[in-house]
């Protein structure tokens, strides 16, 4: 399922659960409105697990793994735990709604360098191409443009292949995510996610009750960034001998300073589930406000690199004129 298809999922459970719909009544009602092939596979494998006596995040985990993650199955354990698988859903779906809504507006920011793009490979060709078709010559131009076209895409697709690696990378090695996390633009929203999924399934955790190494863990896994994962996990190893949660975090390396010593402070106040819970929400917007300025100045530096290419296409074309010019002179 892609992001728009999760979204409106999660908010039509969210919906039917908080409406006091048990949830296997639930999954008929939306079943009975024809969804799509991979909602209704997911819907059927959520029903299959509850009928086989699973629980909602232990049917989701072993029957809809191809389109559920990690971040997912946590917040809806926490909430299925906590009572409030309702939240949950809800949660989920507007993390969907944000995520995709962000990325379509960078797809709709791409089409016009594209088009740049595509115009800058082939206007430099078309005073040959006249050239050629007037002559009569069998080298035309055209299977020059059809050659730069195909090796742009090929680029473009090696360029997709290589960030997709690089970014899954990101996810496990902490040194990874740290040398993404300096990239102008795309880092920022890196890290802002990261922070924001964290939190949220903090938050969860603590209204389920859960030991608070289990709460890091969890969270730190869900988060999708090798260096909250790592520091996490660090963290967690402290907690466990005793230390406080703040302290803990402070100890070791990856959080942010500021959303530490929040955590220090509302530890001592006794509200850590507010504090998650807000740390969730406002991460989360700077998040799309990150998203939304790289989606922003990302096009004006492709449309940048193609004008750099067409200047450079008429300044050859110029070279080899008087090039030409200059051979015919010295043959006179």
């Amino acid at each position: 399922m892609n992001l728009s298809a999760k979204a409106s999922l999660y908010r039509e459970l969210a919906k039917l659960v908080g409406a006091a719909f048990h949830l296997d009544r639930a999954l008929e009602i939306l079943l009975g409105q024809q969804p799509s092939h991979a909602r209704r596979a997911w819907l059927l494998g959520l029903k299959q697990g509850l009928g086989g006596g699973l629980g909602v995040a232990e049917a989701v985990q072993s029957h809809n793994a191809a389109f559920s993650g990690p971040l997912e199955v946590t917040l809806i354990s926490a909430g299925e735990r906590s009572g409030r698988l309702a939240d949950a859903f809800s949660h989920l779906a507007r993390y969907f709604e944000v995520w995709e809504l962000g990325l379509r507006q960078m797809r709709a920011a791409l089409v016009y360098p594209l088009v740049l793009a595509h115009l800058g490979i082939i206007l430099p060709e078309i005073p040959a191409l006249v050239t050629a078709e007037m002559n009569g010559t069998e080298d035309s131009p055209a299977r020059r443009i059809l050659i730069y076209v195909l090796v742009f895409w090929l680029l473009l697709v090696l360029v997709a292949m290589a960030w997709r690696w690089v970014s899954r990378r990101g996810t496990e090695s902490a040194a990874v995510e740290r040398w993404l996390w300096r990239l102008p633009l795309i880092g920022a929203v890196r890290r802002h996610w990261a922070l924001a999924r964290f939190a949220q399934v903090f938050h969860a955790c603590l209204l389920a009750g859960m030991r608070m190494t289990e709460c890091m863990r969890l969270s730190g896994e869900a988060s999708h960034c090798g260096v909250l994962r790592q520091a996490a996990e660090d963290a967690a190893r402290k907690i466990a001998t005793g230390e406080m949660i703040g302290g803990a975090m402070a100890d070791v390396h990856g959080f942010p300073l500021i959303f530490v010593h929040s955590v220090q402070t509302a530890e001592e106040a006794g509200t850590l589930d507010r504090e998650m819970n807000s740390w969730a929400a406002s991460e989360m917007i700077e998040a799309q406000d990150a998203l939304q300025r790289a989606t922003a100045w990302m096009p004006k530096v492709f449309y940048l690199l193609v004008v750099v290419y067409v200047v450079y296409r008429i300044f050859a074309l110029v070279s080899g004129y008087f090039g030409e010019v200059s051979r015919l002179q010295e043959m006179i």
